[in-house]
């Protein structure tokens, strides 16, 4: 088979290796769509380390090709959309039910080889944990793949709360930031602010719901919120842009009793200053949001499939799997949304 290797910092190399062999309790799935997120990007350039050589690669969706004789309820043709971070089941965050936040959660893409191949092996302990999610014939190969970035969005959407009359502020016009204006709308927020670099992707956004965008290279973010909101600040934040200033901004911005969320990851050496009394005083909640669950991917693949979720405009660049690293280096300039490979392009 096909698949593209990471070596080293900067070295992704297209090999032709053996189809992965499976033993009695896994199952071997054929790629058909595979997303290229930031984290690939992280890896690529050495800001997030895995052990190599590895394929990398954890947003995906395929055909079941090959499964194990103790393998109940997959078959052989089933498409799927699989969770690639496998839960252990036994520490105490599993067993609190949250099961994104596993102390061990070795994941496809990072531990286990990834989907920048054509064929991709499902640890018995994924299959277990029931990540293997079967899609509907109303959800598309390419939707599926996008599942998993969908899954992050609505585990942090669920930490907004639903207030009449909030205002919420998105920072970042990425998929990710564009993703979570259509789950914030489904939830009832009614008013929601996209600021962004890129006029192209913040008229993306106005086309899926955000009520005003602001790009940030051209407009004063302070002025324009007081302006919107007239001086009361906005209710809520999400900051899914990796750019520390937006953290104390976002403070800043905020009316009293509200909530930031931290989405985005940053760098290792990322440290910012924040006034503790301005969150003591105004009574805003800080929090974080990491990863996701197998009950937010069947849940992100239950709003395509219900077409309350469309993800398609994301969509800009597709790719061959000779064509990874090109799409790695596009995702890292910003050029386009989303970036996928389509194994048989």
């Amino acid at each position: 088979m096909k698949a593209a290797v990471f070596l080293a910092p900067k070295s992704i190399e297209i090999q032709d290796r053996n189809i992965p062999s499976i033993n009695n309790d896994e199952i071997l799935v054929k790629v058909v769509a595979s997303g290229i997120c930031g984290t690939d990007v992280k890896i690529y350039n050495g800001g997030k380390k895995v052990e190599t050589p590895k394929i990398i690669g954890h947003e995906f969706s395929g055909v079941v090709f090959e499964t194990g004789k103790n393998v109940k309820g997959l078959s052989c043709g089933d498409r799927v959309a699989v969770e690639p971070i496998i839960p252990c089941g036994s520490c105490y965050s599993c067993r609190g039910g949250r099961l994104n936040l596993c102390l061990s959660r070795p994941t496809i893409g990072y531990e286990y080889d990834g989907a920048f191949a054509e064929y991709v092996r499902i640890p018995a302990t994924a299959i277990k944990a029931g990540n293997v999610v079967k899609l509907p014939e109303e959800v598309s190969f390419e939707e599926g793949a996008l599942a998993e970035p969908v899954a992050a969005c609505i585990n942090g959407n669920k930490k907004l709360r639903q207030e009449k009359g909030s205002m919420l502020w998105i920072i970042g016009d990425g998929p990710i930031g564009l993703i979570h204006i259509q789950l914030s709308k489904l939830i009832g927020i009614e008013k929601i602010i996209l600021s962004g670099t890129d006029d192209e992707k913040l008229l993306t956004g106005r086309n899926l719901g955000a009520d005003y965008t602001i790009n940030v290279l051209k407009e004063d973010v302070k002025e324009k919120i007081s302006d919107i909101t007239k001086g009361e600040g906005v209710s809520q934040v999400i900051i899914g842009a990796n750019s520390v200033k937006t953290v104390t901004e976002a403070i800043s911005l905020i009316k009293k009793g509200g909530v930031l969320i931290i989405f985005a990851g940053f760098s290792p050496d990322s440290k910012t200053t924040i006034d503790l009394n301005t969150v003591h005083y105004r009574e805003i909640s800080i929090l974080g949001s990491s990863g996701h669950s197998v009950k937010e991917l069947r849940e992100a693949i239950f709003l395509m499939r219900d077409k309350k979720l469309n993800v398609n405009p994301l969509i800009t660049h597709r790719f061959s799997i000779d064509e990874v690293v090109e799409g790695i280096k596009l995702k890292e300039e910003q050029k386009g949304i989303k970036h996928i490979i389509i194994m048989d392009k």
